[in-house]
This record gives structure tokens, sequence and C-alpha cells, in this order.
């Protein structure tokens, strides 16, 4: 029985085998073991993911699935601007802005771009400035100042409407889509507005008689009655020559249909002109001219 035993204790070997302890010591290399652990499980990931992405049907269904989710998030009732409201602006502005605005509502909040509204409204001519906000209610105010139509503006066969600084507003089709408004006519006419509007600040009751004003050679200012009588006004100090004008009206009939023409251009020595026949029809050159 011991000498079994005996044997049994020769034969069992606690050494590592020789491929254990080759195994054992490359381990101990620190980067074949950070390779090991660290780098081959990572590169599995990387290919597995990679594959994954490469498949063009995952792909779709996880852009489809952020797209769902973000619709699902930004069309939330809370976030929905359901209707633009336009105050401050004529009829005729708020259709033009309602046809311009690219908006199709209901829009989200998330889609809309302020900046760029803002921007389309203030390119509209008519509009001297525009706010924007959106109501806690859903409700996208829009609050317009208008540009006032003042004077319609001729300029060869082109008629424009502008406001009281020149500047232009719109076209229009025809002189009467705005009776009520001053006619002025001639080339950079509207550079010098304000000429006019000093005239028509305490004379409104003759100025109402001036069929148009016209810009003789981008330098002075001719008026013509609706009798046809042209009054010419010098190119400097044409308010006082103006002011001299109207104490002479006030002398007798000086605005009579008998006369063509009033010179004005030399205060000291205004000149009148008798005319024998009256023009039918007002018609103008590019140069301002009857």
């Amino acid at each position: 029985m011991r000498s079994v035993k005996r044997k049994m204790r020769t034969t069992i070997d606690p050494a590592p085998s020789i491929i254990s302890y080759r195994l054992m010591r490359l381990m101990l290399i620190p980067r074949l073991r950070l390779i090991l652990t660290l780098g081959i499980p990572s590169l599995i990931i990387f290919c597995g993911t990679l594959i994954l992405f490469l498949n063009i049907n995952v792909h779709e269904n996880i852009e489809a699935l952020k797209k769902d989710l973000k619709r699902a998030l930004v069309e939330r009732p809370e976030f929905m601007i359901k209707v633009a409201s336009v105050d401050g602006a004529s009829d005729e502005l708020t259709h033009e802005i309602r046809e311009i605005m690219p908006l199709n509502f209901p829009v989200s909040y998330f889609d809309l771009d302020i900046k760029y509204l803002h921007k389309v409204l203030n390119d509209i001519p008519a509009v001297a400035s525009a706010a924007i906000k959106v109501t806690v209610s859903g409700v996208l105010q829009i609050n317009i100042s208008e540009r006032i139509p003042a004077f319609i503006w001729r300029k060869d066969d082109v008629i424009s409407v502008i406001d009281e600084k020149g500047e232009f507003i719109r076209l229009a089709t025809s002189r009467l889509d705005y009776p009520e408004l001053p006619l002025v006519i001639g080339e950079a006419a509207n550079l010098s507005i304000a000429d006019i509007s000093s005239l028509m600040e305490d004379n409104q009751y003759f100025l109402d008689q001036v069929r148009a004003f016209v810009r003789v050679g981008e330098r002075r200012w001719d008026l013509v009655l609706d009798n046809n009588l042209r009054i010419m006004l010098p190119q400097a100090e044409f308010l006082a020559a103006f002011d001299r004008l109207m104490l002479m009206s006030e002398s007798g009939s000086l605005f009579s249909n008998q006369l063509s023409s009033i010179d004005m251009r030399l205060v000291e020595r205004p000149t009148v002109r008798v005319g024998a026949a009256s023009v039918d029809r007002l018609t103008y050159n590019s140069s301002g001219d009857l």
C-alpha cells in the first residue's frame, strides 16, 4: 500500500506545461495584454457597428425613426402656430403680405425662422418697419408700420406711388387709381419731393387747383394748374417766389384762363404770357415740358 502511494506522488507534477508557461509569459507583455483585453473587443464592436450602418435598409429605418421622434416633439399642440394676424396695414398691404409670406399654417414654432420672416417683410416697399412675435395662444402677431401714400410720381410711362419722403411704395396702373394724391412728373422728382411738401404746408387751398408739379431739368419746379396755366418757379428761393405770386394773385384775377404762363424765375421781374388758345390735353416729355 505504501508503495502505491509513493508511486502516485512521483507521477503528479504541479509545474505548468510548456504551452501554459509560454502563454503566461506572453501575457506579461503589456502591449500584448492591452491588445487582447481592449483592442480586439473594440475592433469586433466597431466592425459590427459598421456592418450594421452599411446596411441601407437599417440606416433608412434609423433615419425614419429619428424623424418620427422629432416630429412627435416639435408638432406638439403647444408648439403649433395656427394663424397669422397682421395689424397696422391697409387691406391692400395685408393681402400682399399674406401672398408673400412663405408659411403654410399650421406650422411648428421650431420650423419658424423669425429673422428670415422679418427680412421678407421689410423688403416690401410699402412697409416702413415690421415687428413679429408669437403669442401664447399660437398666433403669429405681425405689427406693421406702413408708408403712407403722399404723391403719384410719373416718370416717362411708369406711374409710382411714393410717400412724403419720396420713398417708393408700389406701382400704379393709372393716375385714376389715386385721384386724391398730387401728381409729380419728371426725372428724379422723387428726390426733391420735400420742396413740394414745403409749398403745400400753408397753401393747400391754392394747390388744390394744381394739376401737376413738373420737375424741369432736375433743377426746379413748374406748377401746371387745372386751366393749363404753367407757373415757372426759380431753382433757388422758390418759396419766396411762390409767396410773391400769392400776393400778386390777391390784386386781381392772375390765374385766369387768358394766361398761358407766369414766369417767376426772376422774382424781381415776373413775366406773364397771354395765350390765345387753350391746350386740350396735357402731355409731357422726358424734360418735363408740356
